[in-house]
């Protein structure tokens, strides 16, 4: 399938709309406004150069990151709430988005890096091409929660470069009692295993990553067993075949408070513990992230 043909497609997952999970089924293109709280105009925080991501994603000056408002999930302690939950941001026209690649770019951006832009996946791959088009030549970043559908990732497999999906829960409950996220698991590893399927890792004579998958692992304080599990898990089904990034950087903001589990930052101790656990289950593709 080529772009054209994948655009397509994507485009008519808009309305009604089936581009996540959820599956909610509005009619976007008719103004009504999906689970993700959004329709059809695109939505951004900010597009800017950004040092915080992993090393080989970062560069010199930084990743190309393009924030979008809004989101599918509702995560009871997302960092970036007041654009992705509370739908702060300034609305862009498909045109309007493909000039702040350009742009980024031009400031010398490792990559474009969409971050929670699955809701407006046929609109950003739209700017994506016609920046192309206008000579766009650096890798592209999907930055997602994980919790995709298989069908819209191999429509995006013709425009993303390296996949950077989190494996947020290893269980069930813990998704939908946080995030609203039904099946989190089972669909989250069937979207990775496709993105595997897709991108191998390779670098560039500049150290950077210009194609593979890197899943990142959130953990979270006093659950430290499922760091265990996730490592395994991982291990298991792609062996070497991805990157692992562990994060410890886990802040209580938005509405953890709610959840007595959730209201505190990682322990001096559980952090040590991150760090045997990480040699104990081998990993060597891949980074712990402090602060």
């Amino acid at each position: 399938m080529n772009e054209l043909t994948s655009l397509k497609e994507l485009y008519k997952l808009i309305s009604p709309c089936n581009l996540c999970p959820l599956r909610c089924n509005v009619e976007r293109l008719k103004g009504e406004i999906g689970l993700c709280n959004s329709d059809i105009f695109v939505k951004i925080s900010s597009a800017v150069l950004y040092k915080g991501e992993e090393p080989p994603l970062s560069g010199r000056f930084g990743s190309g990151t393009i924030f979008f408002s809004n989101c599918n999930l509702k995560c009871v302690y997302c960092q970036n709430y007041n654009f992705s939950q509370l739908g702060s941001g300034k609305t862009v026209s498909v045109k309007e988005l493909s000039n702040l690649m350009l742009s980024l770019e031009k400031k010398g951006a490792a990559n474009i890096n969409f971050v929670t832009a699955t809701h407006y996946a046929p609109q950003a791959m739209a700017a994506l091409t016609l920046a192309r088009e206008k000579g766009l030549k650096i890798p592209t970043v999907w930055n997602t929660i994980g919790y995709e559908t298989v069908q819209v990732i191999k429509l995006l497999n013709n425009f993303i470069d390296i996949y950077l999906p989190d494996l947020r829960y290893v269980n069930d409950e813990d998704a939908f009692k946080y995030s609203k996220a039904p099946r989190y698991f089972e669909i989250t590893l069937e979207a990775i295993k496709e993105m595997v399927k897709a991108k191998n890792i390779r670098f560039g004579t500049d150290g950077l990553l210009k194609e593979g998958v890197v899943v990142r692992y959130l953990v979270f304080p006093g659950k430290l067993d499922e760091l265990r599990i996730a490592l395994r898990l991982l291990k298991k089904e792609f062996g070497d075949s991805i990157f692992i990034s562990v994060m410890t950087q886990y802040v209580p903001v938005y509405r953890a408070y709610e959840f007595k589990e959730l209201a505190r930052k990682l322990l001096k101790e559980e952090i040590n513990e991150v760090k045997k656990i990480v040699k104990e289950e081998g990993l060597k593709n891949g980074w712990i992230q402090y602060d």
